[in-house]
């Protein structure tokens, strides 16, 4: 689609990918594929929102063995956006599980997926997130 854009001479200079992630074991290769195919495009890639969704219990508590599993799938991303320099950006849908979206679309059964917990805390997704960015990005 972005390449038809370009021969019809529609301008565009980027594009923007959200990453609502729903599994713990998403394979981030694919996405690390498209961004290098979007940037050999010329184009600048965005990862505009982020979040990875965690079974939670009846009180909207995960586990603390997922939230170990969650950072590991940030960092992954981190990783495979960071990879390509054509990848400037990688933002979450927000940054406190107070406000996320995914319980009320999941009816309770996922939630937790931000950097920050209900009370603002930062989780260990926060520091996975920050190990691989780069110290400018911080």
């Amino acid at each position: 689609m972005v390449r038809d854009f370009r021969n019809r001479g529609i301008p565009i200079d980027g594009v923007g990918l959200q990453l609502h992630l729903p599994r713990l074991d998403y394979d981030t290769g694919p996405v690390a594929a498209n961004i290098e195919q979007l940037t050999k495009l010329g184009l600048q890639v965005h990862i505009t929102e982020l979040d990875v969704a965690l079974p939670v219990d009846s009180q909207g508590a995960p586990r603390a063995e997922d939230l170990q599993r969650q950072a590991d799938a940030y960092q992954r991303v981190v990783r495979a956006s960071l990879q390509n320099p054509g990848c400037t950006a990688i933002q979450t849908w927000g940054f406190t599980d107070k406000y996320s979206w995914i319980g009320s679309h999941s009816h309770g059964t996922q939630g937790a997926g931000l950097l920050f917990d209900r009370a603002y805390k930062p989780k260990p997704a926060y520091d996975a997130m920050l190990k691989d960015s780069p110290p400018d990005a911080r």
